[in-house]
C-alpha cells in the first residue's frame, strides 16, 4: 500500500511472508537468568531428595530394630520349645 502523501513509500509488489517459528514475546531471559533459575530448581530438588532419603533411612532403622527384637523373642521361644520337648521325652509316663 502506498501513502500518497509520503513520497518515500514504494509499492510493494511481493507479499510479506510471516516469520517462521514462535513469535517473540519480548520477555526473553538472558543466559544468566536461565542458569540462575536452573540452579535454584536443582538445589530444591536435591534438598527434597535428601530429606526423603533421610526419612527412609530412619524408617529402615526402625524396621531393623523391630526385626531384631522379634528375632530375639523367637530365639527365646525356640529354646522354650526345645526345653519342653526334652521334658516330654524324659517323662516316662
Amino acid at each position: 500500500m502506498v501513502d500518497p502523501r509520503d513520497p518515500g513509500t514504494i509499492a510493494m509488489t511481493f507479499p510479506i511472508k510471516p516469520r517462521r517459528g514462535r513469535p517473540p514475546t519480548g520477555r526473553a531471559k538472558t543466559a544468566a537468568e536461565r542458569m540462575r533459575a536452573y540452579r535454584k530448581r536443582h538445589v530444591v530438588v536435591s534438598t527434597e531428595m535428601l530429606r526423603t532419603v533421610v526419612a527412609q533411612c530412619t524408617q529402615i532403622q526402625q524396621l531393623m530394630d523391630v526385626n531384631r527384637s522379634l528375632r530375639q523373642e523367637l530365639d527365646v521361644l525356640y529354646k522354650e520349645v526345645a526345653r519342653l520337648r526334652e521334658a516330654l521325652s524324659a517323662d516316662p509316663g
